[in-house]
């Protein structure tokens, strides 16, 4: 085995480490507030949330191997059974992107389904995702994962297992995570009741 000079280099740099510390205590505190917005957000919308969807609390996760790359997630609202799932996701994902993710599986994909076939011109021409993948745990906007919704996905959304519509910024757009998960957030609200 053998260490190249990148790799001795990346061992002995312990300021990259304190600042990558730093850096994620404050996306925390971002998702900290973010949560704080959509808590607003929910009482406010009068909006009737899935039985035993999770309202008032949310939950805040982070994790080091996506993709071998650092990331932290916001699932509020959320309400993840195995029978059914609703949930709010809103994602940073080291080196890449923050984004929100609307995932619709089992009952509550069956619930509010009519209402997004009904309102299916809402989603487009908005810079949102439609999730083509086998699995809806993955996050990667390539093209295997996320696809720009266009007129086609109609069919999709009236046969599939489950339905992850998603919207990303840049990282340099960290400043307006909050207001762009609320938006992001009334947007498929008026999806799913009108």
């Amino acid at each position: 085995m053998e260490l190249s000079a990148k790799e001795l280099q990346v061992i002995a740099d312990t300021s990259f480490l304190r600042t990558k510390q730093e850096v994620t205590v404050k996306i925390r505190e971002l998702l900290g507030e973010t949560r704080k917005e959509l808590l607003k957000e929910i009482s406010r919308s009068g909006f009737n949330f899935p039985a035993g969807t999770d309202i008032s609390t949310g939950k805040i996760s982070r994790g080091e191997n996506y993709l071998q790359l650092p990331y932290q997630v916001l699932d509020f609202p959320k309400l993840f059974k195995k029978e059914d799932i609703f949930a709010l996701r809103t994602m940073f994902w080291w080196g890449h992107f923050f984004s929100c993710t609307l995932h619709l599986q089992g009952h509550s994909l069956e619930t509010y389904r009519p209402s997004i076939i009904r309102n299916f011109e809402m989603l487009q021409n908005r810079g949102l995702y439609i999730c083509k993948n086998d699995t809806p745990w993955q996050y990667h906007y390539n093209p295997d994962n996320y696809v720009p919704v266009s007129r086609e996905h109609l069919d999709v959304i009236q046969q599939c297992a489950f339905l992850k519509i998603s919207k990303k910024i840049t990282l340099d757009q960290w400043k307006t995570v909050p207001g762009f998960s609320i938006d992001f957030f009334r947007n498929m609200l008026e999806v799913l009741s009108t």
